[in-house]
């Protein structure tokens, strides 16, 4: 009968990684543990990128670290500098990672469930071994003696002195992930390298250097509430800040300081985790990943309704600066708990700073229950911004259905895609790249909604409604109905392709608006008067009467309210269409006064010339009034196209503004 054999413990920690040992911490700051040692080529598969360790599917939006993979850049690595090493010296400045453990669903663990700090005999000598999540990874430091050195660390509950050049870094790969931080693109060109068989031997013997960080004391129940993921966030910014700046889309990303940037964070990753027809994410409709800084508030893909700087830069100017965020979030439901934390915080003055995790906390909780939902209903109710939405849904089944065939080129494509990948460039594959150029063609976008794809009118679409919630939030009514009355308002007149509210060709539109075919953007009054014109439709009593019946029949407002919130409309829509037409008649004035030849005939052009130019103040005072009427009667004009839009008289419109 055969002997069973002895059980034996499974041996978990398989990597290790000798080097020296270090710390760093200053006065307030949480601790960093370090170690500096180096990878051979041969083990580059030992470092991860967060673009392909983590999928968004198995993490928070939030956890975002860097996903900026730049495949020119490292092309121009490989092929300029690596390659180019004949009769020079070549070399790497370490590789900054991060050791980043795994929960078991796949998501980046936060806090270590424990942290085990012991003293071990090994032979005549002694060791500092401490373990992270009992099977996460161990660090173990050699004990020294003041003969033969000077390093001294607190360890348990003695202090010891060790051998810092010693130490030795043990992994289990199975939870244990080497993350690099910065070197990524250094990291990709190395491999690059490697997948090319005609420069593979360019690297032989190489060993990368890096340097390991870890935060040893994030551990849960931790009343410093210490986050792993807020730390390696933190030194990405900070490491990626200079030289290479970061690109301004994940700045705001990545910016831990500002309530704007975390509710736009929770949009985001909203949009990735909800559900759609076809299996496909929301997340394709935001812009979160361009790279240049000129180009953060411009849409660069047709299939995308806006781009995270448009939505945090709105929050940051005009929430959160202007003060209206304690009401709109409905702090004052949560006074007590602030008193609690805090009895100094002072919620009714909340800015877009944040104040520390507890605060922030309850903060976060108000954003993701109130703000994060009115954009939402916001960014994707919206009449166009629903067409759009449901096309790319479309051209997704349809790009299923390519991949069901097999075909290869459209199985690529869903990968790329699959790694928020659109850039031509970065797409090697012809026949990808010829897919992804099918993939777009299926998407259409009608020539009458264009305008509302623009940032100016974006911006101008959350100035409204949250000018909108300031209005109605009197009258108990929260962020998303708010949403939902201003997208209601807007489809009764602006949304309607028929009346071309917003368009270049109106009288009332040029020069305020637009300058001949562009966008007027130069000036801060330019972009407030997108949002001002918005205000002008409620003036017509459709508009109105749209967004009463709304909050009457669906909401349950009672009739006397609605008649009070109508009236109230009316006055807030009164007051922004006087700065309107006293902005346009400016203007128009302006104009004629530059261009006057365009505007008289030419003998009386002729006479202006002289009476411009002349020395008497009696002819120029002439020429003034000359100018003054002309642009007057351009005013009445344009006065009267609007009017027309609105389906008020001339004399009505006239009668709520006072424009000299």
């Amino acid at each position: 009968m055969s002997q069973v054999p002895g059980v034996k413990k499974l041996i978990k920690f398989t990597q290790e990684l000798r080097g020296s040992f270090g710390r760093f911490k200053t006065d307030d700051s949480f601790r960093l543990h370090y170690l500096m040692t180096s990878v051979p080529i041969e083990e580059i598969d030992s470092l991860s990128t967060a673009s392909e360790l983590f999928r968004l599917e198995k993490v928070d939006f939030e956890e975002l670290i860097q996903r900026d993979i730049d495949f020119a850049r490292v092309q121009k690595i490989a092929n300029e500098y690596l390659s180019q090493g004949k009769d020079r010296v070549v070399f790497f400045p370490p590789l900054l990672a991060c050791v980043v453990l795994l929960e078991d669903s796949g998501a980046i663990k936060r806090k270590y469930d424990q942290v085990v700090r012991d003293v071990e005999e090994e032979g005549d000598s002694q060791v500092l071994r401490g373990t992270w999540d009992s099977d996460g990874f161990q660090l173990a430091l050699p004990v020294g003696n003041k003969d033969s050195c000077t390093r001294m660390i607190s360890w348990g509950n003695s202090d010891y002195l060790y051998y810092e050049f010693a130490a030795m870094l043990r992994l289990n790969p199975k939870r244990a992930k080497l993350v690099v931080l910065d070197g990524q693109h250094r990291l990709e060109a190395l491999r690059l390298l490697r997948k090319n068989p005609e420069q593979k031997t360019i690297l032989d013997g190489v060993e990368i250097p890096i340097c390991l960080v870890w935060a040893p004391e994030a551990v849960a129940g931790d009343p410093q509430d210490e986050d792993m993921m807020r730390d390696f966030r933190e030194l990405f910014v900070r490491v990626n800040s200079e030289p290479r700046k970061v690109s301004g889309h994940f700045i705001t990303l990545l910016k831990d300081d500002s309530y704007a940037a975390m509710a736009t964070r929770q949009l985001a990753n909203l949009w990735k985790e909800t559900e759609t027809p076809g299996n496909w994410i929301r997340l394709h409709l935001l812009e979160w990943n361009t790279r240049e800084d000129e180009r953060v508030d411009k849409r660069t893909r047709d299939f995308s309704i806006t781009t995270v700087a448009i939505i945090a830069s709105v929050l940051h100017d005009h929430l959160f600066k202007t003060g209206i965020a304690p009401e709109l979030l409905n702090l004052e439901e949560r006074a007590q708990d602030f008193e609690v934390i805090d009895p100094e915080f002072s919620w009714n003055g909340l800015v877009d700073n944040t104040h520390g995790s507890a605060i922030d906390k309850i903060v976060k909780t108000q954003i993701d229950t109130i703000l994060v939902p009115a954009l939402d209903i916001i960014l994707r109710s919206a009449t166009p911004y629903q067409r759009l939405e449901q096309n790319l849904g479309a051209a997704f089944q349809r790009l299923q259905q390519k991949v069901d065939e097999n075909n290869g080129s459209f199985v690529r494509l869903k990968s790329l895609l699959g790694h928020y990948i659109y850039r031509e460039e970065e797409i090697f594959e012809d026949s990808a790249r010829s897919a992804y150029l099918d993939f777009r063609k299926w998407i259409t976008i009608d020539a009458g909604d264009r305008v509302f794809f623009y940032s100016v009118f974006q911006q101008a679409l959350l100035r409204f409604w949250l000018a909108m919630s300031s209005l109605l939030k009197p009258f108990g009514l929260r962020a998303d109905i708010s949403a939902k009355t201003t997208l209601i308002a807007l489809d009764a007149l602006c949304f309607k392709q028929s009346a071309n509210f917003l368009g270049n060709e109106r009288r009332y539109t040029r020069r305020v608006l637009w300058k001949n075919e562009s966008v007027n953007f130069g000036s801060a009054w330019a972009r407030s008067a997108w949002t001002d014109l918005l205000c002008v439709s409620l003036l017509n009593a459709g508009v109105r009467d749209a967004a009463v019946v709304y909050l009457q029949s669906e909401v349950g407002i009672d009739k006397q309210t609605v008649g009070e919130i109508d009236s109230q409309l009316r006055e807030f829509g009164r007051v922004r269409t006087a700065t309107y037409l006293s902005r346009l008649k400016a203007e128009l004035v302006k104009e004629t006064t530059q261009s006057y030849e365009e505007f008289f005939p030419e003998e009386k052009a002729n006479q202006l010339r002289a009476w411009k130019s002349s020395s008497h103040e009696a002819e120029r005072r002439k020429f003034d009034a000359a100018i003054e009427e002309r642009a007057s009667a351009r005013a009445r004009e344009a006065f009267a196209e609007l009017a027309d839009q609105l389906l008020i008289s001339t004399e009505d419109l006239l009668r709520t503004v006072d424009v000299s």
